[in-house]
Formats: structure tokens, C-alpha cells, sequence
């Protein structure tokens, strides 16, 4: 999944965050992180689902590059 599609998909959950969306991103067929709204802000709740880590996001764009980045890490020599 590519920046733009996390970014909309992101974007559509925080727009109706007075219901409960919650989507979860999977690695090799496991699921490895659950994103949802905090219910009546713009904050997205990132909860790595291996190790129960909970982390806030006030920024879309800042999510976004989180999540990318879980799943396609730079490669350092």
C-alpha cells in the first residue's frame, strides 16, 4: 500500500471519528498494527499489535510516515 492510500484511508477514519473504524495493517499475513480514531478528536491511536505498544498521532501525515515506514524500512549498510 503506497503513502497517498494510507494518507486517504487515514483521513476517512479521522473524518468520522464519532463511530468506531479501526483498521488493521498486516505483514506477511500477520497482523501487525491497529490504527483507529480517538472517538470526537483527530487523534489516531497506532497500537503495534506484536508487542501491545500504544502510540498517538495528532498528525495524519506523521502516521502516515510511521506506518510506511513499518513496512518498507529504509535499507542501511
Amino acid at each position: 500500500m503506497n503513502k497517498e492510500n494510507i494518507q486517504m484511508l487515514l483521513e476517512t477514519i479521522c473524518q468520522y471519528n464519532t463511530v468506531r473504524i479501526t483498521q488493521i495493517f498486516a505483514k506477511d499475513d500477520t497482523e501487525w498494527i491497529r490504527v483507529k480514531c480517538i472517538p470526537d478528536t483527530h487523534m489516531l491511536e497506532m497500537t503495534y499489535l506484536q508487542t501491545e505498544t500504544v502510540e498517538c498521532y495528532e498528525s495524519v501525515k506523521e502516521a502516515v510516515e510511521v506506518i510506511s515506514k513499518s513496512f518498507h524500512p529504509s535499507i542501511t549498510f
